[in-house]
């Protein structure tokens, strides 16, 4: 008798156990979202099947004969109900979000990036023939490496290649060594390097005396890309789907920078196996279109200093919350000659169910016979080209599939309106799984900024970056 007792609570205590951690999949399951977003002026209806039941935060049962939830979205704000069990066992929370409605303008005009990174990473270290014919090594015997980023010289912090080369020459004649500050593995270090004193041939020809420590800069300087959407009341923008790095793949950190108009003078057609690239060039700062802010997993961000005019849209259009998009016929707006920005049809041939920010929110398939014709597809430089849905703007640009440069993937603008700040007033980047979105019934319009990629990673070989004509990352010889 005591054991069939035993027997019973044990069962008691497990049944419960799975209950409580099996009853949030099938609320899931049954189709009840842990959060929806909603517009004001719209209506959210939800059918509740048995045996679970909503609660208010009075605790009135909202269900209804019906098993009809309705929800009129009138304020903004934040709404939470209880997901019951048969009425009687908390389960889960449905959590209503009324938000404001965030308007861009879609980009799609080629630009020019300029960086200023905190501190120049060392591609190699090699060896420097002194005047008296011997071979030194001054940057490895100071203990520098290959990856290290050097950060400062002599307390002048570093941004460009040209400041390592007047430092260096500016103090080795008095100093005979200088005190180099480097970051590895995130930690800093200082070094005392002796430069060793050279002769060089400049591109004149001329023969010239100068000081090096015998080390090789990746020049972060400029690279082409897209501008994919902006606001054009605060001028913030956004841009690539994917961070700018490094040649070793790992994400730039940069102070600043700055974006300039940009031309496309040529494309080199991708094919499978290799991916086709624009080739563009622009003046530089005379040109100037904004500032960059920083440098994050879905692009660079910033201000800018001019509003492009756009062909297509006068006004802005709506951002799309990623559960609003849907498989079917897109357009992408980007330049493939001059600074002319064109129209090209696209597919939606999947959309990912991302519960957090990822720049693979869907993939796309180029439909278009001009742009298949003058591209291949999806070419280096569409990073950050505008992806529009039934008037909405749903994502960006971000990598092409190596093997078949007429699909690639993108990222959804949800993320990217997070990034660039012109939606503080949405829920913070919400990890919920099963989320509904709902766009209001009316014609509505819209406005953001999105820029296109430079140089990016490759991932797991079957697809690349979209980035327009990558960094110009030369090997600066110092």
């Amino acid at each position: 008798m005591r054991r069939a007792a035993i027997a019973v609570i044990v069962l008691v205590v497990f049944g419960t156990l799975f209950v409580a951690v099996g009853a949030p999949l099938w609320v899931s399951w049954a189709g009840i979202p842990s959060e929806v977003r909603v517009f004001p002026g719209t209506e959210l209806l939800l059918n509740v099947q048995l045996p679970f039941r909503l609660f208010d935060e009075a605790g009135s049962d909202v269900t209804g004969d019906t098993r009809q939830f309705s929800f009129q979205a009138d304020e903004l704000g934040t709404k939470k109900y209880l997901v019951s069990l048969f009425g009687i066992l908390p389960v889960s929370e449905l959590v209503v979000d009324v938000v404001p409605l965030v308007r861009v303008i879609p980009g799609g005009q080629s630009i020019g990036v300029l960086l200023s990174t905190h501190g120049l990473r060392v591609r190699d270290v090699v060896g420097v023939r002194g005047l008296d014919g011997n071979e030194y090594y001054p940057a490895r015997d100071g203990g520098i490496q290959p990856g290290d980023v050097i950060v400062s010289i002599d307390g002048q912090d570093i941004h460009r290649p040209e400041q390592v080369s007047y430092l260096v020459n500016a103090a080795a004649e008095q100093k005979g060594e200088l005190t180099v500050v480097i970051r590895r593995n995130q930690r800093l270090y200082t070094r005392r390097i002796r430069p060793i004193r050279s002769r060089r041939i400049n591109m004149f020809g001329e023969a010239a005396e100068l000081y090096l420590l015998g080390i090789l800069l990746e020049d972060p300087a400029a690279g082409v890309g897209t501008l994919s959407f902006y606001d054009p009341k605060t001028r913030r923008y956004g841009a690539l789907g994917h961070p700018i790095t490094d040649a070793s793949g790992r994400e730039m950190l940069i102070d600043g920078g700055s974006i300039v108009e940009a031309s496309i003078d040529s494309i080199r057609i991708g094919s499978r196996g290799a991916p086709g690239e624009k080739l563009g060039f622009f003046h530089g700062e005379q040109d100037l279109l904004g500032t960059i802010d920083y440098n994050s997993e879905f692009g660079i961000f910033g201000t800018l200093a001019v509003v492009p005019q756009h062909p297509y849209f006068s006004e802005p259009i709506p951002v799309a919350f990623s559960h609003q998009v849907r498989e079917g016929p897109a357009e992408i707006y980007t330049v493939i000659t001059g600074n002319r920005v064109e129209r090209f049809a696209v597919d939606v041939v999947k959309v990912m169910n991302q519960h957090r920010p990822s720049d693979k929110g869907l993939v796309i398939q180029v439909k278009d016979p001009r742009l298949l014709q003058h591209t291949g597809g999806i070419v280096q430089g569409m990073s950050g080209s505008p992806i529009v849905q039934n008037g909405m703007l749903i994502g960006a640009v971000t990598h092409v599939f190596v093997n078949d440069p007429t699909r690639g993937y993108g990222s959804f603008a949800e993320w990217m309106v997070y990034e660039a700040g012109m939606a503080s007033d949405l829920p913070a980047k919400s990890t919920a799984a099963g989320r509904f979105f709902f766009a209001c019934s009316e014609p509505l319009k819209c406005g953001i900024i999105m820029l296109a990629a430079i140089g990016g990673t490759h991932h797991e070989r079957q697809n690349a970056s979209a980035g327009s004509n990558r960094i110009r990352r030369t090997r600066r010889r110092q």
